[in-house]
């Protein structure tokens, strides 16, 4: 080997040196960086002389002609410099201490081995830190599996099969992450670099000038480089000058954290985290469901072991407590069957990362079973899980995942404190025994939290930094130890521990009381910290009594006891008495509760109205253990001191059973050991044990509600299009829509009629006055039906809509007999539409239309496709009236939910993924989510799919996220007649094979020549159109016992989900669309439901208006527009001869529904004052909530308050008028607060007999109080013959209402639709900002709420001025006179603060 060649072969050295020093703590770093330090240098070259002289050491120079003397100088120069870059490397990793090194290599998980130079694909990988945690390693290693033609048993997927150079961990995000990835010039620059030396180190060049000269290095020759390299050097010396320009540009470039908000790139998913998620191969729903990246590590098979026994642990626990309300009913707990299905879903779920949807399609025969049948018949099978379990197990999951993690935490910092990491050992053996079998033992996180707190109590000092260390320092025990009393506790005769260990095993420690009296032996810690004995004894009674409330064991005796003894008590405070009033307030249920167990807050949601009214201020609430109820309800001033009381008395019932196990037969010991035993309970144990107990009902609170919400919700989508009997199934319908009623009349009419075709698109719009038979609307309504309506909708928002129906069906019968064909009419649910026309999706997807044509858009999609047009929502879904208590829960969580409907309902349907009208269902796909469904629609772009293999082909999605969505994404008219069913594609063999044995085809070469050119699917293809019976004279239960027999793989139901889908390949499993009912067209056209807000039972009352007058009856119109009729003799309880003797058009009244007539969309009403004052007892009287509801609390409260109410009858005035109540200003807001805005209500005034006050609601929060003079009273009684508003007079209250109030109200809501209108409270920017609390009348809050409002009126015309360059101005509320505008006005951008104006708003 000549010389050169020598000096290569160790450059080649140093080269895999320099690869491999990513690698800290290697070894074979450390030796060759040893290998080649400078302490050996002139001691290599002697050895390399003397190996020549040996003869073991040959250069070429011997064979052919010696160097010249300048080439050894050469040579020896570039020994040198590789010498000296190793020597600088060395000196590197030196820097690094063995702690250090630790710290790496427990961040990066193991010291990782040197990755293939593939440049292209490290540039589509993204950039990780250092820092990157374990689960991200695992989400690498899932990403990286193969998936090839032998899993899904094609030829087809051969040259698409998943690799790891296709599909390792982020080179999903190469094409699509990159663009989004805007101003990271600096990462790219690394990424340049890393070019560079590839380039340079396959001609065997190396140094920071070769990387720089990268792309002209095959254009230099050796001889011409090594000159370079006498001349230059290797460019290490100045490499920071060839990089500066490219650091230069970087930091030129602004990054999107720099441009951006971060809540506006949260919002755009356009943050690392969301490009991790994208980029992971894992379902994006089980990314978003944890925290701290446990759920992208999959579980061992310990640890899933470990999972089923602590659900299973949960299931008997809940359904002991009767907690499952819907999921899990049909489960044998006792049945080994039943075990083994939730160990096989539980295992698919945190091993394979396989959703609901796809466990629930093709992985049945994990959790169904064959019950055994008669020879020759298919076996029945039994589900031991239903669609609610799996996702109850999903749930279970993630709660375990968490419960793992925190006992990770707690199980790091005992191994700290024993002294890994270099530190001294803190903890003794006994406490790290102790903690190793409280944790191994725990059943939750609340178990292992108390194994965090017991550690921090007793090493506080140690665990400084530790997840449990508290802001307090060294804690009590500290502080015990340095006054003596944690000694003087050790002479109780029991430990801490030891009563645990006896609450958990009774008798196992006995008692040994000091033979000294307790002040005797407490005299010797009289000191300066302790004044007297009692004091010395009392602080050792603190100590001993916070280590026994800090034991683990103690806390978990206490916990299971509260569990099983809890009871709730809620009394009304003084503000409760005065505003919940009557049955309709939310918080009347938890008015009085008497006692009611924990256990029967399950499944619904009452705790959380009853957190929402303690913390409104209107109920006191406590939790009890003393099964006692002794509150004075004739006296409700005196529940504060039973409330103490009661606290008192479920203390002393804990202390009563730990002093059990803590009993020696000393009356003075023990006396003291109880004592401590209640202080621990009332000031430690018990608090505690509340707040865990307060959370755990509100979690299941929440959770009821959400589920309540997401099932109302599967309900609206789980729907079929509506469809007419001609129509081919799985055809889109066209769509016409005729809405009228709450649209603003254009010069064409206030009638809209819109065509939707197939797609979803805008096919004709038009406006009409009227559509009745003959007029010109009834002509283009039929132009319309000309053009292939399918359907004919009717929709409105308001009463107004009912007439259209027959005018319309009157059009479609004209046409039809013309035309031929078959068009559905019916009335067309406007719920999803109404949300979605005003939402700026809508406004960017059709800008030409205005609101009313985009409401009928609206209307057809949801005819069309019930789900899509409900996904279009996205967030706004939560608008929808779900579930009365919606709003009490996390809106974040509640959605994550309420989605499950979308995923249940989307999977079992299927996903066009070549349809536009169907993008906003790709989110729901199993697999995919918001972010993932972007990406990939954005990589599918103009160029449609051709097959479900162009995923793999085209690398459009990873293996687990491909596993999880391949059969829910559906291919229209594809090659393969598979891609167009919902069989998987690891299935498609079997279909295949079930085809060509139904047809009985042998498998020859010719046929498989055949299958090649048609396709592999061509008898697929055949079967299911020509005789798809035949699959039913296969016998699958022998065909998947040969497959069990000869693969291992169970696929009974697999086979038998495959014969459905081939013999109904489009069916839609949704309910088939049926027409609205009556009352459900009542609600959608008035808001009115019937049985809750409009009854006929006698005790509904309602107000409104005569509209006309006739001789034997009237008709009225209500406040929601139904129309009423009353009958001559329901008119008084007097005889009325005509109805025009007491009724006039126009005139106000009061009255009680006594029928509903849904077949006329109306009610009958009856205006007796006998009726009226039946209903108003009815009213008044104290509906029960529910059996633990104190009713005679109530009947007394009632029964002071009409007293009361009799009393000041005298002193009252009461004005003849339907708008008058006898409230005063606080509480006239409070009745106006739910009512809708410009309603306004008369009531007394406290200037004076002479004086009335109207309060109407100028918006939410906001009212305004009119003083007005009576003018002209006869007497002090008597109401005034005109009345005045400063300078106004009107001669009656109804024209004081109808000229004064109303017209400010109109202009005030003219204003509002002013594009400089703005609102600060209604600002969707601040909606995540908590509220103000509950508006209590007083200065301060009046105050915040002023404040706040400037200060998001100065943000809003700031950045108006920032976004012109320019001033800028709006108009806004007055908040400080209400009634009242304000100008506000920013003269430049740069002013500071902003100028108003307010201006008042006359009638006239």
């Amino acid at each position: 080997m000549s010389d050169v060649s020598d000096i290569e072969a160790r450059g080649q050295r140093q080269h895999d040196l320099d690869a491999l020093s990513g690698d800290e703590g290697s070894d074979s770093y450390d030796t060759r960086a040893q290998r080649y330090s400078s302490d050996e240098e002139s001691e290599d070259d002697d050895n390399d002389d003397e190996l020549r002289r040996e003869g073991f050491l040959v250069d070429d120079d011997d064979e052919e002609e010696s160097e010249t003397e300048s080439e050894k100088r050469r040579r020896r120069r570039r020994k040198k410099k590789r010498r000296h870059q190793a020597e600088q490397a060395a000196a590197r990793e030196e820097q690094l201490d063995e702690e250090d090194l630790a710290l790496v290599a427990e961040n990066t998980y193991g010291v990782r081995e040197a990755q293939p130079r593939l440049k292209r694909l490290k540039r589509g990988r993204r950039a990780v830190d250092e820092d990157e945690d374990e689960p991200r390693a695992e989400a690498g290693r899932v990403g990286g599996g193969s998936f090839g033609s032998d899993e899904f048993g094609s030829d087809e997927f051969d040259n698409g099969g998943f690799g790891t150079d296709a599909f390792a961990g982020g080179s999903f995000e190469g094409d699509y992450g990159a663009e989004r990835r805007g101003g990271r010039a600096g990462r790219e620059g690394e990424l340049e670099r890393g070019v560079g030396e590839e380039v340079a180190q396959r001609h065997g060049r190396t140094g920071a000038m070769a990387s720089f000269l990268a792309e002209g290095l095959e254009s230099i020759d050796d001889e011409t480089w090594m000159e370079l390299q006498d001349i230059f050097g290797s460019g290490e010396e100045y490499a920071f000058a060839m990089e500066a320009p490219a650091a230069a540009a970087a930091a030129g470039e602004r990054t999107l954290a720099e441009v951006f908000e971060p809540a506006e790139l949260e919002a755009k998913m356009m943050t690392q985290r969301d490009e991790e998620i994208r980029a992971t191969d894992i379902p994006e729903r089980m990314q978003m469901r944890a925290a701290a990246g446990e759920a992208l590590r999959a579980l061992s098979e310990e640890e899933i072991e470990e999972e089923t026994t602590w659900v299973m642990r949960q299931l008997h626990a809940r359904a002991g407590r009767g907690e499952e309300a819907e999921a899990f009913r049909q489960a044998d707990f006792g049945n080994e069957r039943f075990l083994a299905a939730v160990l096989s879903v539980l295992k698919l779920l945190s091993q394979e990362f396989y959703e609901v949807p796809f466990i629930a399609q093709h992985r049945r025969e994990a959790f169904v079973t064959a019950e055994g049948a008669a020879e020759g018949e298919e076996a029945p099978t039994r589900e031991w899980l239903s669609g609610e379990d799996l996702w109850r197990l999903y749930d279970y999951d993630q709660q375990f995942r968490g419960f793992l993690a925190a006992r990770r935490r707690v199980q790091n910092t005992v191994r700290r404190l024993r002294g890994e990491g270099g530190a001294a050992r803190a903890i003794s053996s006994e406490d790290e025994a102790y903690a190793g079998e409280l944790l191994a033992t725990a059943g939750g996180v609340e178990e292992v939290a108390d194994v965090g707190e017991w550690l921090q109590a007793r090493y506080g000092e140690a665990m400084r930094g530790s997840a449990y260390a508290r802001a307090g320092g060294a804690g009590f025990w500290a502080q015990a130890r340095r006054t003596g009393a944690a000694a003087f506790a050790g002479r109780f005769g029991i430990t801490a521990r030891q009563v645990g260990d006896n609450v958990s095993a009774p008798g196992r420690h006995a008692v040994r009381d000091d033979a000294a009296a307790p002040l005797d032996a407490a005299r010797a810690l009289v000191g300066a910290a302790l004044a007297s004995p009692e004091a010395a004894l009392r602080a050792a009674g603190a100590a001993w009594a916070q280590a026994v409330a800090l034991d683990p064991q103690v806390r978990r005796f206490v916990r299971a006891y509260c569990g099983e003894h809890a009871c709730v008590v809620a009394r009304a405070t003084a503000k409760g008495v005065r505003e919940i009033t009557h049955g309709e307030h939310a918080a009347y249920a938890v008015k009085f509760v008497r006692q009611k167990p924990v256990g029967a807050f399950a499944g619904g949601a009452q705790f959380l109205e009853l957190q929402r009214a303690a913390d409104a201020g209107l109920v006191r609430m406590q939790f009890s253990l003393s099964g006692e109820y002794r509150f004075d309800n004739g006296d409700l001033r005196r529940d504060a001191a039973e409330f103490a009381a009661d606290r008192e008395r479920s203390a002393q019932a804990v202390a009563a059973l730990l002093a059990a196990h803590a009993r020696s037969g000393d009356a003075a010991w023990d006396a003291v050991r109880r004592d401590a035993l209640a202080a621990a309970a009332r000031d430690a144990l018990l608090p505690h044990m509340w707040r865990e107990t307060a959370q755990r009902l509100h979690a299941q609170a929440a959770a009821a509600v959400a589920d309540a919400c997401r099932r109302s919700l599967a309900r609206r989508i789980d729907v079929q299009a509506a469809r007419p009997r001609g129509l081919a199934p799985g055809a889109r319908p066209r769509v016409l829509v005729v809405a009228g009623g709450g649209f603003a009349a254009s010069a064409r009419g206030a009638l809209r009629a819109v065509l939707v075709d197939a797609r979803g698109a805008v096919a004709a719009a038009r406006s009409a006055d009227s559509v009745r038979p003959g007029s010109a609307g009834a002509a283009m309504l039929r132009e319309l039906l000309a053009r292939g309506a399918d359907v004919a909708g009717v929709s409105g928002m308001g009463m107004q809509a009912r007439r259209l129906l027959g005018d319309v069906q009157a059009a479609v019968d004209a046409h039809c007999a013309q035309a031929g064909g078959d068009v559905l009419v019916t009335f067309a649910s406007d719920e999803a539409a109404r949300l979605w026309s005003d939402g700026a999706a809508a406004r960017a997807e059709l800008p030409a239309l205005a609101r009313a044509e985009r409401y009928c858009v609206g209307v057809a999609r949801a005819l069309q496709d019930p789900t899509a047009a409900y996904a279009a929502l996205g967030a706004d879904v939560l608008l929808l009236p779900l579930h009365a208590a919606q709003r009490c829960v996390d809106a974040r969580a509640l959605r994550a939910v309420v989605e499950r409907a979308f995923v249940d309902v989307v999977n079992r349907v299927g996903v066009d993924v070549n349809a536009p009208h169907a993008r906003a269902l790709l989110p729901f796909v199993s697999g995919l989510g918001p972010r993932k469904a972007h990406a990939l629609a954005a990589r599918v772009g103009a160029r449609a799919l051709d097959a479900r293999s162009d995923l793999v082909v085209r690398r459009l999605c990873t293996r687990t996220v491909f596993v999880n969505c391949a059969s829910f994404l559906r291919v229209r008219a594809a090659a393969d007649v598979l891609d167009d069913t919902r069989v998987h594609p690891e299935d498609y063999d079997l279909a295949r094979k079930m085809a060509l044995d139904a047809l009985d085809i042998e498998d020859d070469d010719d046929d498989a020549r055949r299958r090649r050119r048609d396709g592999p699917s061509r008898h697929v293809a055949d079967l299911m159109r020509r005789a798809p019976d035949k699959l039913d004279e296969l016998d699958l239960a022998r065909y998947a016992a040969e497959l069990a027999r000869l693969l291992g793989v169970h696929k009974l139901e697999t086979l038998k989900f495959i014969r459905r889908e081939l013999q109904r390949p489009h069916a839609d499993p949704r309910a088939p669309f049926a027409p609205p009912d009556a009352a459900r067209v009542l609600h959608m056209l008035t808001g009115e439901t019937v049985g809750a807000s409009l009854r006929d039972d006698g005790s509904c009352l309602v107000a409104g208006t005569v509209v006309r007058v006739q001789p034997r009856f009237a008709v009225v119109q209500l406040d929601s527009g139904l129309e009423g009729f009353v009958g001559v003799a329901s008119i008084a309880d007097h005889r009325v001869e005509a109805a025009s003797d007491e009724l006039a058009p126009g005139q106000p009244v009061a009255a009680v529904v006594t029928r509903i007539d849904l077949e006329r969309l109306s009610v009958d009403l009856s205006l007796r004052r006998s009726d009226i004052a039946a209903a108003c007892a009815l009213a008044d009287a104290a509906p029960a909530a529910d059996a633990y509801f104190d009713a005679d609390a109530e009947a007394r409260l009632r029964e002071r308050a009409r007293a009361r109410q009799h009393a000041s009858a005298a002193r009252t005035r009461h004005i003849p008028h339907p708008l008058f109540k006898p409230l005063g200003a606080r509480d006239a807001e409070h009745y106006l607060a739910a009512r809708p805005r410009g309603d306004c209500v008369i009531r007394p005034s406290s200037r004076g007999p002479d004086h009335i006050a109207v309060t109407w609601k100028v918006a939410d929060g906001l009212f305004q109080h009119i003083d007005v003079r009576e003018e002209n009273k006869p007497h002090a009684a008597a109401l005034g013959a005109s009345f005045s508003v400063g300078d106004l007079s009107y001669s009656d209250l109804d024209e004081l209402v109808a000229l004064h109030v109303d017209p400010i109200a109109r202009k005030l809501d003219d204003v509002r639709r002013s594009a400089k209108f703005y609102d600060p409270e209604a600002d969707p920017l601040y909606r995540a900002e908590p509220a103000l609390g509950p508006d209590d009348g007083s200065r301060d809050f009046r105050a915040r709420r002023l404040a706040r409002w400037d200060a998001r009126v100065a943000r809003h015309l700031d950045t108006l001025a920032q976004s012109t360059g320019r001033g800028a101005y709006c108009v806004a509320l007055s908040l400080a006179r209400p009634g009242a505008l304000v100008l506000a006005f920013k003269p430049t951008p740069d002013a500071r603060g902003f100028k108003q104006w307010v201006a008042r708003v006359e009638p006239n």
